[in-house]
């Protein structure tokens, strides 16, 4: 018997920063493990492999998924989402990056951990790849049932979505262009017109050629021990492969390129929301660390805070709504530095080439402050020292930081602690004339630049679909009698392979006594108004302001995010809004503001309002920033009537640019808006109904110059009512409960007082008599349908969150994502907004998820009594409730919660209802709240999906 060799101990290497020790194992193969070493009881774990795309057919993106669907230890049909009903993971997913697939999960409990890890192992190195799995997740030709043919899969209909936008066909273009030698000219994802000419055997052969030993990195941090990893990948080391190369950087172009890009523009939609204009460079080794932070400091300089040279030329010339894409990205071995403006009207685009090099001459010819560069090196090292973790898990961040200069085929050691390499920046960037050399050399001297031009083509989404119609109809007309009998025998195949019912005892699971008994919570402490929080931050400390709002007037409701999204944003405190944002880049993290409209807990048509405030900064300049909050709150206006425009065009673009990739939300919100409480107020405060008043708010500016100082006039009105309410405060870090800090907050903030209940009144919600469509530039549609819901503390809001479960693993995960072929299908409960939602995601069918929707309504009146599926709805959603956030984001969380009155009390709570909740529970909560044709429908589509069904439709 050949004894695999085993993995050594190359390096142990502390990293006092992080409060944890690396641990570098390797083995003869040539894989690795590196080992984040901490008692932390949150572990995370990712294995990675070099990728390299070799033309446009998605195979990387394609392989990802179809891994994912079956293996030799586990031959079920599909065990990664399998896993996520069975498991209390924090994180877990699979990514296709341009160069390399990641697949990482995280998990607080260790039995789930050691489940999911044995999973996540036999799916990457010994998957089945079976044919009616690549055909569902890729691409298969089938018979619909009128007898015509049409190309789907999920990761072509994906594709068709990630893709019909202005920001992706000018990113695909630009990168085309200036890295056209390197394997970043191809598409990882996969180009919907290239994607049928993949096969299976290219899978397969893909999959043998990168999925090895040799060509992997392992990633684990926590409480963990190494020496199991290395028990586990024994029986697939016998195989090892070899490491694939590096990406290579693209040799200098020493022509500058132009491109002009026709750009999706649906009937109806006024150009300026998809044109779009953009500079961009390509630099240096964005594997080099020491490249990495130059150009990070460069960004800073010239764009960090809104009177930052560069930015203040881009959002002051007038030419378009926002930055859209600026700034510096190391997503490829090449840097990119990239000038955007989005809603840049064809007319002007030429003029952002001159603009902008002009701007970066007059920066290199006169530099900036010294403290500027002071400022931004400041804001490096916060966002070094900051723990993270409301997004990722912190370990798993962690651990993702070190997967780009592995695949680099660099140390990742020093991307972890960066200290050594900021000490060298900082240095250098000291010295006279250092900005003015960089920009000439990377910028102005540099002719490795492309000007890509974002043009309207009402005719893009009509040829492209008479492409595919074609390329369906040809490869149709290739088939003989025999092919076709071939495809329709597939279809069938695939069809009996999603209703069948797996094995549930292959997988591994988790009982729900592996539940932990109760969830943590921050504590704090209370100081006559000021709560103390003492969680470990790294010496960032915050602090957070809550003001309940008053009663507010229906013109006020509109201009509420308006005015608090200004906040920072303005000028204040005697500054004018350049000044004050140096001055905040100088001595903080930043200032942040939102309005929080939440469902009482007790009553979902009551609403608690609230404005929250933080600020944040090292607590060694805690007496510099801490006054900011107050002063920045009580001395805002709307003065500055260009700076409010500009604002507002932000708003516009920002919304704009995230029409398509958050359609699911968007359409969420529409269907919402005719319930009463906080659920019908989305759409008009952050969804398409905001979008409609920008728009219209931005015109009225444009066609008269006397609307803009009114409109300053209201808000700083608004503003001065705000901040008349008296605040409760909480200071959350490492010396949250210094004496002197105490005192700074409290001097700086002179209405302290225990905040009396929100006596804000909702307006009454529009009436909505039928189904809404909103169409845009799409070829796949958004669809949601809502319902409300019961309070929090009601005896149904668990039941509610435990049916959203089951139907989303039951129903409506196989019938939109499998058989429909759309990215996702799902169903929730809310109780931050007293609301239940059904939706799917780049859905390629419209009319038949609606129908399946009202299918899985009906299914869940009499849901079957399956122990089994009851468990796993359960656990999916006490696992979402225990979730943790950072040590920073948990405090904040605990403190926002207790001002809206969602107590840990009522928490744990509904969490001990959701763990008792029986399917009796589910069939009285159904009857209750989700009539089968109920509820209100939105869509985000195309124009011609909303004339083929006839609702009530609006053009975004």
């Amino acid at each position: 018997m050949t004894v695999t060799p085993a993995f050594a101990l190359h390096a142990r290497t502390p990293v006092s920063a992080l409060g944890l020790v690396v641990e570098d194992w390797r083995h003869p193969c040539g894989a690795r493990h590196l080992h984040l070493a901490t008692a932390d009881e949150h572990r995370a774990f990712c294995v990675a492999f070099r990728t390299p795309p070799g033309d446009d057919t998605g195979l990387p993106h394609i392989l990802e998924h179809t891994t994912l669907c079956g293996s030799r230890r586990y031959p079920v049909r599909d065990p990664f989402f399998a896993m996520t009903r069975r498991s209390l993971q924090t994180f877990m997913n699979a990514m296709t990056y341009p160069d390399l697939t990641a697949y990482p999960f995280a998990s607080q409990v260790a039995k789930d951990f050691s489940n999911l890890l044995d999973v996540y192992l036999d799916a990457v190195f010994a998957p089945n790849l079976d044919p009616l799995d690549f055909a569902q997740e890729g691409h298969r030709l089938a018979p619909k049932p009128d007898g015509a043919w049409e190309r789907t899969g999920v990761v072509f209909n994906e594709m068709k979505g990630a893709l019909d936008d202005s920001a992706a066909q000018m990113n695909n273009a630009t990168t085309r262009a200036l890295l056209p030698a390197t394997i970043y000219a191809f598409e990882s994802g996969g180009e919907p017109a290239a994607i049928p000419g993949l096969t299976r055997e290219d899978l397969v052969a893909f999959h043998r050629r990168c999925y090895r030993p040799a060509n992997a990195v392992f990633l684990t941090y926590g409480s963990f021990a190494p020496a199991d990893l290395h028990a586990r990948l024994v029986p697939y080391l016998a195989e090892p492969g070899a490491a694939l190369p590096p990406p290579t950087l693209q040799p200098p172009l020493t022509t500058p390129q132009t491109a002009a890009v026709p750009v999706p523009w649906a009937e109806g939609q006024d150009p300026a929301d998809v044109a779009s204009a953009s500079l961009t460079w390509a630099l240096g080794d964005s594997a080099d660390l020491d490249e990495a932070l130059t150009m990070e400091l460069i960004e800073r300089l010239l764009l960090g805070h809104a009177g930052a040279p560069l930015r203040r030329t881009l959002e002051g010339c007038g030419l378009g709504r926002g930055t859209g894409g600026t700034g510096y990205q190391a997503s490829y071995r090449n840097g990119l530095f990239s000038c955007e403006l989005d809603g840049i009207l064809p007319d002007d685009q030429e003029k952002l080439p001159p603009l902008v090099l002009d701007a970066l001459t007059g920066i290199a010819r006169d530099g900036v402050p010294e403290s500027e560069v002071a400022a931004a090196l400041h804001q490096i090292e916060l966002s070094r020292r900051e723990i993270h973790g409301d997004h990722y898990p912190y370990g798993l961040e962690l651990l993702l930081r070190l997967v780009g200069p592995w695949n680099h085929g660099v140390d990742p050691l020093p991307f972890l602690d960066q200290a050594p390499a900021i000490a060298r920046l900082s240095a250098a960037a000291r010295t006279p004339g250092w900005l003015g050399r960089e920009i000439h050399r990377r910028f102005l001297d540099n002719p490795h630049r492309i000007f890509v031009r974002g043009l309207p083509d009402r005719a893009w989404h009509g040829r492209r679909q008479q492409a595919e119609d074609a390329a369906t109809a040809a490869a149709v007309a290739a088939l003989d009698d025999a092919g076709k009998a071939t495809l329709a025998t597939q279809a069938a195949a695939l069809e009996k392979r999603q209703a069948q019912r797996d094995d549930p005892k292959v997988l591994p699971d988790l009982e729900l006594a592996d539940v932990p008994k109760e969830r943590r919570w921050a504590t704090g402490q209370d100081h006559a108004g000021v709560t103390t929080y003492t969680a470990g931050t790294n010496g960032i400390l915050h602090l957070v302001a809550v003001l309940p709002l008053p009663e507010l007037s229906d013109r006020e409701m509109d201009l509420l995010p308006l005015a608090v999204g200004a906040l920072g944003r303005l000028g204040a405190a005697g500054r004018d809004f350049a000044s004050l944002a140096g001055h905040l880049t100088a001595v903080s993290g930043g200032l942040w503001a939102r309005s929080d409209l939440a469902a009482n807990p007790h009553d979902p048509t009551r609403i608690t309002g609230s404005l929250t405030l933080e600020v944040k900064g090292l607590t060694t300049r805690a007496e510099e920033f801490l006054p900011l909050l107050h002063q920045v709150l009580a001395t805002t206006t709307g003065d500055e009537a260009e700076r409010l425009a500009e604002i507002i065009d932000q708003g516009l673009a920002h919304l704009q640019d995230r029409v398509t990739s958050g359609g699911t939300q968007f359409a969420s919100l529409a269907a919402l808006r005719g319930l009463p409480g906080a659920a019908g107020l989305g759409h008009r405060t952050s969804g398409l109904g905001r979008l409609a008043w920008l728009k219209t708010t931005a015109d009225r500016l444009e066609a008269d110059d006397h609307a803009a100082p009114a409109l300053g006039a209201e808000v700083t009105a608004l503003l001065r009512r705000l901040a008349n309410a008296p605040a409760k405060l909480a200071v959350i870090g490492d010396h949250a409960e210094r004496s002197e800090v105490l005192t700074s907050v409290r001097t700086a903030w002179p209405t302290l007082a225990t905040p009396p209940g929100s006596r804000f009144a909702p307006p009454i919600p529009l009436p909505v008599t039928g189904p809404t469509a909103y169409t845009t530039s799409t070829q796949v549609n958004y669809c949601a349908l809502a319902f409300a819901g019961p309070a929090l503390t009601d005896p149904d809001a668990p039941a509610l969150a435990v049916a959203g479960r089951l139907l989303t693993n039951l129903v409506l995960h196989p019938k939109l994502r499998e058989k429909g072929g759309a990215y996702g299908g799902y169903a929730s409960y809310s109780s931050g907004n007293g609301s239940f939602l059904l939706g799917s995601y780049r859905d390629p069918r419209l009319e038949a998820t609606y129908a399946d929707m009202r299918e899985a309504l009906a299914w869940l009146a009499d849901v079957p009594d399956d122990a089994r599926a009851l468990k796993e709805a359960i656990l999916g959603a006490v696992g979402s409730l225990d979730a943790p956030g950072s040590p920073a984001g948990e405090a904040r969380s605990r403190f926002l919660g207790e001002a809206r009155g969602t107590t840990p009390a009522l928490l744990d709570a509904y969490r001990a209802r959701l763990l008792t909740t029986t399917t009796v529970d589910i069939r009285r909560a159904a009857a209750r709240w989700l009539p089968q044709n109920g509820g209100h429908q939105a869509v985000i589509c195309s124009p011609e999906a909303a004339a083929r069904l006839g609702w009530t439709t609006y053009t975004i």
